[in-house]
């Protein structure tokens, strides 16, 4: 559930103003701190808390402001990210290290635990087993693989706390205050629409992906993995917008809504993304109303 935590403190900030709402984060900040100094020893839930409080204010921000959704959305987002990408270039830069010896100086401290892991995985009957344990022998093809998915996984964290967060909290502010007219609210991100110029992208992704090692070498595979993960992700935001158009059309609500789909999320999400995909050729959203208005 961590990645719904932005939501409560920007709900609070809008529905009760920044003075409060920001005063809250910040005790919020101090208390994370001290816990993580005198109790873990380890400041990792602090860095984490601070990324909330960072997206928290942004989507209370946009949502206050009357800003576009998708474009405050895309704007925090890449800002975001381009900071914590400056910040981490200038850390590494600064202790003269590389992200590798980074990743490997963290998996040295973290042996004690990687051990733990590895007796657990030497009794387990998955097919997948034997490709971990190599990985935990062989810190080094560990520290490859992590860098090889960061930067798309970063990618898609960043934005997907950001849409989920910032949807629950345009969605609760028309509902709390009902009496009151918005210029934007959730239904502006279920109804936007990736440009039809990121397909020759996507393409070009694809293409990558799949021969980009045998002709360009590895670098061009994970270059195209990464353009696959990231477009893929806004592509099934818009593929997340058409499936609750088709649900409204067909007339599904309450419980069994909900818990389909959470369902549809988990576990097809790669066709919500394909729906998303298609959807700018053959406009489904039109298609569902042209029916409902012929019935």
């Amino acid at each position: 559930m961590a990645i719904f935590a932005p939501f409560p403190l920007a709900l609070g900030v809008v529905l009760y103003g920044r003075l409060k709402g920001i005063g809250i984060g910040v005790l919020g900040l101090v208390v994370s701190f001290l816990f993580s100094y005198s109790v873990y020893g380890d400041f990792t839930l602090f860095g984490f808390y601070l990324c909330v409080f960072l997206f928290a204010l942004g989507i209370s921000e946009i949502a206050q402001r009357e800003w576009s959704p998708v474009k405050g959305l895309v704007g925090f987002g890449l800002g975001f990210i381009l900071l914590v990408s400056g910040l981490m270039a200038n850390f590494f830069m600064s202790q003269n290290m590389t992200p590798k010896s980074f990743i490997l100086s963290q998996i040295e401290k973290s042996a004690d635990k990687l051990k733990e892991q590895k007796k657990l995985v030497e009794q387990s009957t998955d097919k997948d087993a034997i490709h971990v344990l190599e990985l935990l022998d062989r810190p080094d093809l560990m520290a490859d693989q992590v860098m090889e998915v960061f930067p798309s996984y970063f990618f898609m964290g960043v934005f997907l706390m950001l849409w989920f967060n910032m949807f629950l909290t345009l969605k609760s502010r028309r509902l709390l205050l009902s009496a009151q007219d918005f210029k934007f609210s959730e239904l502006n991100l279920l109804t936007f629409k990736v440009p039809f110029g990121f397909v020759p992208v996507l393409a070009l992704g694809l293409i990558l992906a799949v021969w980009g090692a045998e002709y360009l070498g590895k670098d061009a595979e994970v270059v195209g993995f990464h353009l696959i993960r990231s477009l893929g992700l806004f592509y099934f935001f818009q593929g997340f917008g058409v499936l609750i158009s088709l649900l409204d059309f067909v007339g599904l609500f309450g419980f069994f809504r909900t818990v389909l789909v959470i369902m549809i999320v988990l576990m097809g999400n790669p066709i919500i993304a394909a729906a998303g995909l298609f959807d700018n050729w053959f406009d489904f959203r039109s298609y569902f109303i042209k029916n409902k208005t012929e019935e």
